[in-house]
């Protein structure tokens, strides 16, 4: 009796083979996603922060905004009101210069006295008084003047030391009027800072 054997012939040598459990690639998606969850929240946590930093110092620089515009605001009030009575300090010097010079001829406001203070009548009570450094130029003006001659004729017209350079002052009957160019620019001076000051006059 004959024994016949089978034999297997392997055309190709054994591949090794890996075994993966679905079960751990179920587990690693879940950890993705968990870190991805983790990742997500960690960079909306920054962004909140960072929002909020930003919202604070947003806030910051408008409050300082405001205390700068005030604080502007002041100063320039301050600046303007030095600027002001600078201006004044130097008009108020070329003035007095030129009333100290003899720049300022009183003669016009003379004129204005003579045509329309009133007379009382005896015709010959307007009494206008000058600075004596200025009491000759006025005179010779005057004589120069052939429409005022009754009028200069009918007033006195004197010198008076006390009167600054520049100044007149009539004197009738009825009343006395003065004028000192030093005193209209105080007036005018003081308008103009109460301007400046946000003031009315």
């Amino acid at each position: 009796m004959t024994t016949t054997h089978s034999a297997i012939a392997l055309d190709a040598p054994m591949r090794s083979v890996r075994l993966q459990s679905r079960a751990a690639t179920t587990d690693a998606a879940s950890q993705a996603k968990v870190e991805w969850l983790v990742q997500l929240g960690d960079r909306q946590a920054r962004r909140d922060a960072e929002t909020k930093a930003l919202q604070v110092t947003v806030q910051a620089i408008q409050r300082t905004l405001q205390a700068m515009n005030a604080t502007v605001a002041s100063r320039l009030d301050e600046i303007a009101a030095l600027v002001v009575d600078l201006g004044l300090a130097v008009a108020r010097e070329i003035v007095g210069n030129a009333l100290d010079r003899g720049q300022v001829d009183p003669t016009p406001t003379v004129i204005h006295c003579l045509r329309d203070c009133v007379h009382g009548t005896s015709g010959a009570d307007l009494s206008i008084a000058l600075n004596p450094d200025d009491l000759a130029s006025v005179l010779a003006k005057l004589a120069e003047r052939v429409d005022l001659q009754r009028e200069v004729a009918a007033a006195e017209i004197v010198a008076d030391p006390a009167l600054a350079r520049g100044a007149v002052r009539a004197e009738t009957g009825t009343g006395r009027l003065r004028y000192d160019p030093r005193e209209t620019f105080e007036r005018i001076a003081a308008a103009v800072r109460s301007s400046a000051q946000g003031g009315t006059t």
